[in-house]
């Protein structure tokens, strides 16, 4: 197998450090002991490219009657079989009830710890544990997304044309094959040419196409006045939206 938590399976359950596979894990639950939250990397998607890799942080807030003695068998899975193991919480009590638990996992591209498959949405595997012995397991008790990051090369574009003129702008848009460790081209996928006249703030779009079987886009557009041409893939499929560098163009 592949994959390094496929690799873990053993007699149709996959254990990582107390987690459990959705459908093979007890369900454990007596009392009140309940989950408030839980905030993974700041609430923002992971985001990895071709060999990246990342430290995640994760905040569960827990609650139970005596107060929380623990949050443990904290695990991190996705699509596919996918598991990262998490270290052991530490617990702060921020009233008689309620307390806050972090800890940190981290997900490496170069080590085979992801595949192309398993990016998407993520969850948050814990059990909370109260100081009278409740108990609670959930298999969702939080969510979060590791996407694949992108590149959007724009080229081609003239530094000055003549107001009223057409003008084509070309590009390119990759993406990270973490199968593979490489970026490879993104094909049939759909990008803006967006436009900032001088001065302004907010970008407005003025063309769109498709990129070819090569990852390749161009558009052709008219000049009216002097600014910046922008292409903006605004990501799927889990993809995290990218843009290139600006171009200027100044219109005589």
């Amino acid at each position: 197998m592949r994959r390094r938590s496929a690799a873990l399976l053993a007699s149709g359950a996959l254990a990582v450090g107390g987690l459990l596979l959705p459908g093979i894990q007890r369900h454990e639950s007596s009392g009140d002991a309940r989950f408030l939250g839980v905030s993974v990397n700041g609430d923002n998607p992971v985001v990895l490219g071709p060999d990246g890799s990342s430290d995640i942080s994760f905040s569960i807030t827990a609650e139970d009657g005596s107060g929380v003695a623990s949050v443990d068998r904290v695990g991190l899975w996705g699509p596919n079989q996918a598991v990262l193991p998490a270290s052991a919480t530490h617990c702060t009590a921020k009233t008689a009830k309620i307390s806050v638990c972090t800890g940190t996992s981290s997900v490496d591209v170069s080590k085979k710890q992801i595949f192309d498959d398993m990016a998407g949405q993520w969850y948050v595997q814990a059990t909370v544990h109260g100081r009278n012995g409740d108990e609670r397991t959930v298999q969702k008790a939080g969510r979060f997304s590791i996407k694949k990051d992108g590149q959007l090369t724009e080229f081609g574009t003239p530094h000055t044309a003549e107001k009223g003129s057409q003008f084509t702008i070309g590009g390119q848009l990759k993406r990270p094959d973490w199968d593979h460790g490489t970026w490879v081209v993104s094909p049939f996928q759909e990008v803006l040419v967006e436009f900032c006249a001088k001065g302004c703030t907010t970008e407005t779009r003025v063309a769109a196409g498709y990129t070819d079987a090569n990852g390749l886009i161009t558009a052709t557009v008219r000049a009216t006045e002097t600014g910046i041409y922008t292409l903006t893939y605004q990501g799927k499929f889990w993809a995290e939206p990218v843009q290139s560098t600006p171009a200027q163009v100044t219109v005589d």
